[in-house]
């Protein structure tokens, strides 16, 4: 999920000039975590083999942990008005 603050000049053009705002977007690394259920997105960055060898090209296999520590789920969503 990338995401970002938003340029101030935006906010202003839209007469949102008093506020702060945030960008937010879906990136295929979040769509490869839903398909593979791969929990943590740190791992797409990783250069562990035992993640890297459980994908073979063409074909769609659901991820196998191998850590001995579960999954850390965080999710954050937030509404400003």
């Amino acid at each position: 999920l990338g995401c970002g603050v938003m340029q101030p000049q935006i906010l202003k053009d839209a007469g949102c000039s008093t506020t702060k705002g945030w960008a937010f977007g879906l990136g295929l690394e979040r769509l490869a975590m839903i398909l593979f259920e791969i929990p943590d997105i740190r791992l797409f960055w990783s250069q562990d083999e035992r993640f890297w060898n459980q994908f073979q090209e063409n074909e769609i296999t659901k991820f196998q942990p191998y850590s001995k520590y579960p999954p850390c789920f965080k999710d954050v969503s937030f509404w400003i008005d």
